[in-house]
């Protein structure tokens, strides 16, 4: 090692993480599933869908609600149980979207657990913590993971169900138990139609494996079907105990919903996948093609490689198989890459690993660089130019005071430069430096850039504004704007709004709120006038305007 390089070499520290790696894996990825689940407001996604209707929700029995109305089959029962549960759990410290995005660092640490056994049941320890490694290090798995999703429950949901399938053909029972519980996740926490991923990948395993033609995983199968019903008879139980017609009402809805999510794929729906793919599940999907490079036409002939690769294939056309809305909707099909990838982690060519490791730490660095420049320039105004820019981008930013997140990221950022001089080479190097950056890059861009970006992306203080020109009395508002900010207008400023004319006991309703373009020339006339108009903070498209009804 270069002097003085050597001076921030502690031997003790190193030995560990080199001797230890599942250590290091596991503090990564920890933290990794929790930095960044607090202290921004819901952004314009599906996270604004499920918070407003988690909102919703606490005013009402929360089975009552997911039954009757169909708006809310976007999700599962198990996701609004776990995350009201957390809204409960942590309703005196922190605001509902918060608590309920906490709920998703559970989802997420059973993903990575479980990702760890599958692959240490398939290949060994090396790969038990290589496998997490690589699905942290994806780069589309980042944000959308730490946001409201039940993408990320039908992540959790996968990841047992690929293990449960990795033990069945040793452990019959255990794997039998475990495919149940994914079964259950997949049907409870995410949506009836997920239940596909099961079927199909199943499907293929009997055709391809043998190991999966015998009466051992029959009997799996048997306790998974157990398994399963016993935790859906449970959640039917309640809603006969609250009224005996809503089961039948879940279950119309939930089979309707599923019907409704699959439909022949075109060529746009293969294309668009395609073309995300290379970012999406970079570096991963380049240990993907090495370890089918390296283990060739025979190794796909292994059992071990049966599993995902059936995995994948199944995520491949249920994908297709359904419209794509975001990239989000690709998040599956980082499992089987992940579990893939692994085998290649201590075959990788050495040249190509050091490229790999050495371009993750010379981006890191850039990354830390700029991001500590871009936060200066929003807190202290310098450099000034940026500083200048910044502030045209947002108008009235207040950067506020903020010494225990700046003291955060310094000690992140030194902490990086520390442990850089402390991971030994090894095979498997550029992988964990690659996740490693990663999670600092995170992690600093939470702390220094959370609260520019929050109150660029925020519609808090927009809707706010415009519940001040509405008066508490009013029979109903029409809301002409999209699913996101209508469950924001609910969440923000407590008004229930509807997308169709009503009238109530002979009554019309007061106001109407239109979404559309600042550069819009359309009016609405009478009998509605414009009482308030407004936008986030430096958005130039979205324009907002609320109405209000005139007395004949």
């Amino acid at each position: 090692m270069l002097r003085p390089a050597h001076l921030l070499r502690y031997d003790r520290l190193a030995t560990v993480v080199s001797e230890h790696p599942l250590i290091l894996t596991t503090v990564v990825c920890l933290l990794w599933s929790l930095i960044g689940l607090v202290g921004h407001d819901p952004w314009k996604s599906e996270e604004a869908v499920l918070t407003g209707m988690l909102a919703h929700a606490e005013n009402a029995p929360i089975w009552s609600e997911i039954v009757i109305s169909e708006k809310f089959q976007i999700a599962g029962p198990l996701f609004y149980v776990i995350s009201s549960g957390f809204i409960r759990l942590f309703e005196n410290v922190l605001p509902l979207h918060d608590a309920a995005r906490l709920s998703m660092f559970v989802w997420l640490t059973l993903t990575f657990i479980f990702v760890s056994c599958t692959a240490k049941e398939l290949w060994g320890k090396t790969q038990q913590w290589v496998a997490p490694l690589l699905l942290a290090g994806c780069s589309g798995l980042l944000v959308k993971s730490h946001q409201l999703s039940t993408e990320t429950l039908l992540l959790a949901g996968v990841s047992i169900l690929v293990y449960g399938l990795a033990l069945a053909p040793r452990r019959s029972i255990a794997g039998g138990i475990f495919v149940g519980l994914a079964i259950s996740i997949l049907c409870l926490g995410s949506a009836l139609h997920n239940l596909a991923y099961v079927l199909l990948c199943s499907v293929l395993l009997v055709i391809a494996n043998t190991r999966y033609r015998t009466s051992r995983f029959l009997t799996s199968l048997g306790i998974a079907l157990i398994v399963a019903a016993s935790f859906i008879a449970l959640w039917v139980g309640v809603l006969y105990a609250t009224d005996p017609e809503l089961p039948t009402m879940w279950g119309h809805n939930a089979s309707e919903a599923a019907l409704d999510a699959f439909s022949m794929p075109s060529i746009s729906r293969v294309i668009y996948p395609i073309s995300i793919l290379p970012w999406f599940t970079w570096p991963t999907w380049i240990f993907v093609m090495w370890s089918l490079w390296i283990e060739g036409r025979e190794g796909i002939k292994r059992k071990e490689l049966q599993l995902p690769l059936a995995l994948w294939v199944t995520s491949s056309l249920i994908i297709c198989m359904q419209p794509i809305n975001s990239e989000a909707q690709l998040i599956p099909i980082l499992i089987p890459f992940a579990l893939l990838g692994s085998i290649a982690a201590s075959r990788i060519p050495r040249s190509g690993g050091n490229a790999l490791y050495w371009f993750s730490i010379m981006s890191t660095i850039f990354f830390i660089v700029a991001a500590w420049v871009y936060f200066s320039a929003s807190y202290f105004g310098f450099p000034e130019r940026l500083a200048e820019h910044l502030f045209r981008l947002q108008p009235g930013y207040a950067p506020g005071h903020r010494p225990l997140l700046i003291a955060a990221a310094l000690l992140v950022t030194l902490f990086w430069f520390f442990l850089l001089f402390n991971i030994k080479r090894h095979p498997e190097r550029s992988i964990t430096m690659w996740t490693l950056n990663l999670t600092v890059c995170w992690t600093i861009s939470v702390l220094l850039l959370f609260h520019w970006i929050d109150g660029r992306k925020s519609y808090k203080t927009v809707f706010e504004s415009m519940a001040e020109s509405i008066n508490t009395q009013y029979n109903c508002v029409i809301a002409q704007v999209g699913p996101a900010q209508r469950s924001l207008i609910h969440y923000h400023a407590s008004i229930a709004t509807t997308d169709v004319y009503e009238e109530r006991d002979g009554k019309v309703c007061d106001y109407l709120i239109h979404q559309d373009q600042w550069d819009s020339q359309n009016t609405i006339g009478l009998p509605w006038l414009l009482i308030w108009e407004g936008g986030r903070s430096g958005d130039k498209s979205e324009r907002y305007r609320l109405y209000k009804r005139e007395l004949d």
